[in-house]
Formats: structure tokens, C-alpha cells, sequence
């Protein structure tokens, strides 16, 4: 992986939050989050289902639908502008151009009434795109059918070459941050491996950043530089990939670790299929306290912060020190 000790910082996001109207008030989807990519990384986004880790990625760009109830509260610092105070208009480019996405599903990110050559010329604003350079993205992606590939419609795909049309769709503007969100999820297990080496493979020759937000360890293991885990809406632990894998910190990292069978392929986390853990702005205390082995009294009553270990170690817990 990219050595990131020298990379400067491409995005810094300071005390995200992202809440909805629920009865009784607002509630935090997720609360006081900040983080940072830096250039040509791989930075992990490690957490089970309801952790907050789609809703981080699409409040970075305020990706969500127009019509949405949600508030975002914070800041998103990108080529030294602030994401979330610009105008709509002024943010679209950003998003055609500069930050992608990859997405779980791709038969619903394509536009299933529109060709893929078509769609791939909507997806960066630009319908002068040529056919040799649509082309010469496909086959960057595993992809070489020529003209007949850009004229089927999306139901004409399968899984497989659908996922890695949505690929070729996010990096053919050359951006300068990929955010791939559970982007093997739709495909079987013989694909997976493919797709992720694909995405490295790409985040290395053009050297982009790469969100790579993930529920698999195998995964964070094998293709990240730097993990971030998420739990309840919120950080629970920072750290270059090795440190952690070495020594997780935070009680949750330890259950993730100590639980994944090393010499079992694409294992996932032992907390995968438990009811997802969401915040509420009522909720008071850890919310991992209720699953902690080593909580303590004041976990019941008051949320931890994030605190500074040695080795660009972040982690929240209180009995830690």
C-alpha cells in the first residue's frame, strides 16, 4: 500500500454530524465525527450495518436526496473550500469531477432507461467524451466489448459488468478522491477479489485517494493504509493499518480482531448480523458501553471523546488510560 507518512491532506472533515426529524426531536445519524484523507491513501471505513459509515461517506459532498429531511452540521475543508457552506450549483462540479462514488448496488445507481455509453457522458457532465476514450475506460476496468457495450441498456448486464460499468463511470474524469462504498456487496464471492484489486490497481496507477468503506476485515486488512471504526454513529478508533491489526485498542476493535479467523477468507466481523446500533440525541453515556466487557459506571453516563495515543492513534474509551 501507499506509504502515507509524507501525503499531505486532501479532505479533512471536522465535527461531522448528520441528524433527522424523528418524533420527540431530532436524531443523530451520525454525531461529532471528523476525519481525514490524505492524498493517494487508502483509508478503511470499518463498521457493521448502522454504524453511520454511508451516511459519513454521503455527507461529505451532502449527497442526499434534495428532498431530504437531513441537517449537516460541521465542516468538509476540500481544495480549501468548505463542501457544506457552497451553493448546490457551485458543488455538482465537485461531485461530477473531483469526488466519486462507487455504490453498493449498481443496477440502482444506473439509470436503467439510458444507454452506457450515454451514461457515461451524463456522469461527467460532459457529452463530448468520445468513443476511444469511453472505450479505453472500460477496458482500464476489464471491459472490452467496443461499441456494442456502450449501447445495451443496464438490464442487459450482468452483476459483474454492471459494478465494473459504475467503476469506469467514476474514475473516467480522472477524480482526485474515489469513495467506494461496499462496492463488492452485489456480486459473488469468485468477483469480489477481482473488483477490489481493480480498484487498487487504479487508485495506484492514477494515484487518487480511496475511501474504501467496508464491514470485512479481510478487506481493511489486505487493501487499506489507515482504518477508521465505526460504531453507534461515531469514531471509536483511528490508526494506521498495521498498528491496529498489531494491537486494536478500542474494546469493539479487540471483539472485531480477536474474533476473525485468520486463515478464513473474507471473514466478517462477529457482530454482523446483530441489530444494528444507531445514536439517539437522548442516549446518554458509550454506546458500545451495553456490549463492553470492561465498562465501567461513568460509560452508563457520560460519552467518551476521542483521545490521542502514540503513532497517530485515535481512539474513544475511557478505560483505556
Amino acid at each position: 500500500m501507499t506509504s502515507t507518512s509524507d501525503a499531505h491532506n486532501l479532505l479533512k472533515a471536522a465535527n461531522l454530524s448528520v441528524s433527522a426529524p424523528m418524533p420527540g426531536g431530532r436524531r443523530a445519524l451520525i454525531d461529532d465525527v471528523s476525519i481525514t484523507v490524505r492524498e493517494s491513501e487508502v483509508l478503511i471505513i470499518l463498521g457493521e450495518s448502522g454504524s453511520g459509515k454511508t451516511i459519513l461517506s454521503r455527507s461529505l459532498t451532502r449527497l442526499f436526496p434534495v428532498t431530504s429531511d437531513l441537517r449537516v452540521d460541521g465542516s468538509v475543508t476540500f481544495e480549501g473550500q468548505d463542501l457544506l457552506r457552497l451553493r448546490e450549483g457551485e458543488l455538482s462540479p465537485i461531485r461530477r469531477r473531483k469526488i466519486r462514488y462507487v455504490f453498493q448496488e449498481p443496477m440502482e445507481s444506473l439509470n436503467p432507461l439510458a444507454r452506457i455509453g450515454q451514461q457515461m457522458r451524463l456522469a461527467t457532465g460532459d457529452q463530448s467524451n468520445s468513443d476511444t476514450l469511453l472505450h479505453s475506460t472500460l477496458r482500464l476496468v476489464g471491459l472490452d466489448a467496443g461499441q456494442e457495450l456502450l449501447d445495451l441498456y443496464p438490464h442487459e448486464l450482468s452483476i459483474g459488468m454492471a459494478q465494473r460499468v459504475c467503476i469506469a463511470m467514476a474514475v473516467l474524469p480522472s477524480p482526485t478522491l474515489l469513495i467506494a462504498d461496499e462496492p463488492t456487496s452485489a456480486v459473488d464471492a469468485s468477483l469480489r477479489r477481482k473488483i477490489l484489486d481493480l480498484l487498487i490497481s487504479i487508485q495506484r496507477d492514477r494515484m487518487m485517494s480511496l475511501v474504501l468503506i467496508t464491514h470485512d476485515l479481510d478487506v481493511a486488512r489486505y487493501y487499506g493504509d489507515r482504518i477508521i471504526v465505526m460504531y453507534g454513529g461515531k469514531i471509536v478508533e483511528s490508526a494506521p493499518l498495521k498498528a491496529f491489526f498489531d494491537n486494536p485498542l478500542h474494546p469493539y476493535s479487540r471483539q472485531l480482531v480477536d474474533a476473525q479467523s485468520t486463515a478464513q477468507k473474507h471473514a466478517s466481523p462477529p457482530d454482523r448480523n446483530a441489530e444494528a446500533v444507531t445514536p439517539d440525541v437522548r442516549h446518554q453515556g458509550c454506546a458500545f458501553q451495553p456490549r463492553c466487557p470492561i465498562a465501567e459506571n461513568k460509560c452508563k453516563e457520560t460519552a467518551p471523546d476521542m483521545e490521542q495515543f502514540a503513532g497517530e492513534r485515535e481512539v474513544r474509551c475511557f478505560c483505556l488510560k
